[in-house]
């Protein structure tokens, strides 16, 4: 049964539904970087064989050809300064794991010898008898505070 309109305007007013749409395949990410990489490796192929049938017409070297033989001069001395950073900065990594490694033994050597266990260090308080003889300075040095940081009584 189709519909008969009176005007044109009647029939771009009303919206068209199609069967088609929930049923239609789309394109994902993945699908679309494929597509889109093969597009690429397939056009670049093609400009490439052009240039070379260019090249061999007019008898000279190839543009395409001379640019990669500069690449594959110029790559191996890229690599080898590269490879040189990395392996700098690999030999610090190595050596800051290796200090940490040396202070984690010396402490548990410190701690075998003293006899210590892993009790966090007691701070003891003065008491008030003894703060009130002294000055503001002497007391946060002797330490009436009770922190663990060495910076505490400058901040106090």
């Amino acid at each position: 049964m189709s519909r008969t309109y009176s005007s044109p305007v009647l029939y771009l007013s009303e919206p068209v539904y199609s069967r088609r749409t929930q049923s239609q395949a789309s394109l994902h990410t993945l699908d679309y970087a494929f597509l889109s990489l093969a597009l690429t490796i397939i056009c670049g192929g093609c400009l490439f064989l052009m240039d070379l049938a260019s090249a061999h017409n007019a008898g000279r070297e190839s543009i395409t050809l001379s640019f990669l033989s500069h690449i594959a001069t110029a790559l191996p001395s890229l690599l080898h300064g590269a490879a040189h950073y990395v392996v700098l900065f690999l030999s610090s990594v190595l050596s800051s794991a290796m200090i940490v490694g040396l202070v984690f033994a010396l402490r548990s050597l410190d701690r075998k010898v003293t006899g210590m266990t892993n009790s966090p260090p007691r701070f003891t308080t003065v008491s008030q008898a003894k703060v009130a003889n002294h000055s503001p300075y002497k007391t946060a040095i002797r330490g009436r505070e009770t922190s663990i940081f060495l910076l505490s009584p400058v901040f106090q």
